[in-house]
């Protein structure tokens, strides 16, 4: 679930972002990412995503 919206912009979906910087350290939806890392001093942050069970790996994200 989504850290910054608990759902509501996601349709209660899985949040598939974490945000490891120490200023967020949540899980976001793509509507929350895009929304919350568009602010200065957050659009580098990378996002991570889980892949599998237990290991997060980064994922290239791409402002549309």
């Amino acid at each position: 679930m989504c850290d910054e919206c608990q759902g509501a912009r996601c349709g209660g979906k899985f949040a598939p972002f974490f945000c490891a910087n120490v200023t967020c350290l949540q899980y976001y939806c793509e509507n929350c990412w895009a929304q919350i890392h568009a602010r200065p001093g957050r659009e580098f942050h990378k996002p991570l995503v889980k892949e599998g069970a237990d290991r997060p790996r980064a994922v290239p994200f791409r402002w549309c």
